[in-house]
Formats: C-alpha cells, sequence, structure tokens
C-alpha cells in the first residue's frame, strides 16, 4: 500500500458523517422520543420495542414527508444541535411540563428558512418560518411569517391518562389510544382491524383494515386517506407541500 493511498484511508476514517437531513427524522428521534414516551406514559405500548415499531410507522408515513417536501423545496432544515438538545432535554424534563412534543427545547430542531412575508400554513408547515419571525394563521387557514412578537402561548392544563381511564377535552388519551365514548381505548396498527367506531392508529381505515395514508396523485375519496391531508375536486391526494404554498 502505497504512503497516498494509506493516508487517503485514515483521513476517510476521519470525516465527519454527513449532517442528519429530513429523510433521517424519525431513525435520529425514535430512541429519544420512546424512552420520554415510556419514562411519562406518554404511548399506550408495552416495552421500548413496541413503541419503536409504532413510533416509526407513524413518523414515516405520517409526518417525515411533510419535512421532506419543505426541506426539498429549502424552506426548512434538521439541526444536529437540536437533536441533541431535544435529547437532553426529553432526558430530564418533567413529564407534566412538556405537552407537546416539539416543545421546550426541542422546538430548536427544526430551523425554518422562510423570511418575513413568506407563506407558512398549519401544523409541520408552521416551521418554516425563520427565526425572530412566527406563523400568523388567516382564515383561510393558511399564513404568512410576522415578527415575533416574543409573548410565550398560554401553558395547556389537560394531563395524559392511560388507557382504561376516562377521558375528556381535560384528560387526553396517549398515542396509540383514543378517546372512545369517553374512555381511552387503544387504537389499531397498519394492517389491524379499524372500523367507524374504531379509528387507525396510523393511516386510515380502509374497508376494515388499517392501511397507510396515499401518496400525491393516487386516487382517494376523503382529506384524512392523503399524506398531504388534501383530497383534491378531482378525486387525487393534493401534493406536498401543502395548499398554503400554492
Amino acid at each position: 500500500m502505497t504512503r497516498a493511498i494509506a493516508l487517503f484511508l485514515v483521513l476517510s476514517a476521519c470525516k465527519p458523517p454527513p449532517p442528519p437531513t429530513a429523510e433521517d427524522y424519525c431513525e435520529h428521534t425514535v430512541d429519544m422520543f420512546c424512552e420520554y414516551y415510556l419514562r411519562c406514559d406518554r404511548m399506550a405500548v408495552a416495552d421500548l420495542d413496541e413503541c419503536r415499531s409504532v413510533f416509526l410507522e407513524s413518523c414515516n408515513s405520517t409526518y417525515e414527508p411533510h419535512y421532506v417536501a419543505l426541506e426539498a423545496q429549502g424552506m426548512l432544515t434538521l439541526s444536529e444541535d437540536g437533536i441533541d438538545a431535544c435529547l437532553e432535554h426529553l432526558s430530564t424534563v418533567t413529564c407534566a411540563d412538556q405537552h407537546y412534543d416539539l416543545e421546550g427545547a426541542c422546538d430548536q430542531m427544526w430551523v425554518g428558512q422562510v423570511p418575513e412575508g413568506g407563506a407558512c400554513g398549519l401544523g409541520i408547515e408552521s416551521f418554516v418560518c425563520a427565526t425572530g419571525t412566527e406563523c400568523t394563521i388567516g382564515p383561510d387557514l393558511c399564513g404568512s411569517c410576522t415578527p415575533d412578537d416574543g409573548e410565550p402561548s398560554p401553558t395547556p392544563t389537560w394531563s395524559v391518562v392511560g388507557v382504561g381511564d376516562t377521558c375528556d377535552a381535560d384528560r387526553r388519551c396517549p398515542y396509540r389510544a383514543a378517546c372512545i365514548d369517553s374512555v381511552c381505548v387503544q387504537t389499531p396498527l397498519q394492517g389491524e382491524a379499524c372500523s367507524t367506531s374504531l379509528p387507525c392508529a396510523t393511516g386510515w381505515c380502509d374497508d376494515g383494515v388499517c392501511a397507510a395514508l396515499l401518496p400525491d396523485g393516487t386516487a382517494c375519496t376523503a382529506p384524512n386517506e392523503c399524506v398531504s391531508g388534501s383530497c383534491t375536486d378531482q378525486g387525487l391526494c393534493g401534493e406536498l407541500p401543502g395548499v398554503c404554498f400554492e
């Protein structure tokens, strides 16, 4: 082996891994979220392995496509430092103080790139606003990035209860459970039986069986069947990013 080849191999071994992208999000965060979910009883599962399976099914099919589409449009980036900050936060935060996954230090994971005056939307599509701005939603449920007023959002007052417990607006069910007739009931995964009275934990109920959400351009009859959450007048699942960016 020549000295040049040996040097190349050494430098290659020392080269840092590429930064995470939106396509890596679910796999990069599954362990830290599941450890938090189990510690704080936030998911109706028996153990870490079951939590990982449920989390990845839900994250990859429901949420990650939105992140990937927004990243591809240059509206959003995933921060490795933000992932590290979220990991540390979730390992120590008091359960009652963490109501939503992406709050506290975990709101640093996604970095918006859309400047003031640019378009934004509900949910994940609100994360696109650049630092110093926030998404202000209009009556059409679309919004624009406006200067951040700095006022913290009101602290939620609801708590999370377990499967079999009484539930309502103030006593909410954990992930993989739904409030049915005022009782938290564990919900089925993809491939398991579902009904109008027993919704799917992930995906949608297709002729009595939970199925993955449908991608852009697939025939649909209702918005809840589509990854985009949009079923057009032509009976096709809408494209990502959503209608607020058209």
